[in-house]
């Protein structure tokens, strides 16, 4: 008996590729990360995606960034002070009151999943990257 094996054509997404699950994480969490960063007070675009390259492997790309902030604006969640600094726009956000309401639900949602996900992490042998809460000190940025 012969058997004829077709040749399998490469899915779109390596799903083995622990890169395409670190880019996957990204996206999903951008909003809740700009949500936890402008919790802890105003700030501009730049300086959210600095700090969530802190908590993350990679900056987020200013388009990301911008556009999800012009989201949240639309929504109601964030709100922005346009000032001229050095000749410059510059536009710095915060959370409206809606924005802190819409970051702890977020908070509380994953707060429902993270132990599953760790359970499911180190069931696959894996040791979490980290098993304490990071917390940016926000002096490493200065004034």
């Amino acid at each position: 008996m012969t058997t004829i094996t077709e040749p399998v054509s490469k899915p779109a997404n390596d799903l083995a590729d622990v890169a395409y699950w670190q880019t996957l994480n990204r996206k999903s969490l951008l909003r809740f990360f700009m949500l936890q960063q402008l919790n802890t007070g105003p700030m501009h675009g730049y300086e959210i995606g600095s700090r969530i390259a802190l908590c993350c492997d990679a900056r987020p790309t200013d388009a990301m960034i911008y556009t999800m902030l012009k989201e949240l604006a639309s929504g109601g969640y964030v709100e922005f002070e346009t000032a001229v600094i050095s000749g410059r726009t510059r536009k710095t956000y915060s959370l409206s009151e809606p924005g802190i309401k819409a970051y702890q639900a977020a908070a509380q949602a994953w707060s429902m999943v993270l132990p599953q996900i760790e359970m499911a992490v180190k069931e696959a042998g894996v040791e979490p990257a980290c098993c304490t809460t990071m917390v940016i000190d926000a002096s490493i940025f200065g004034d």
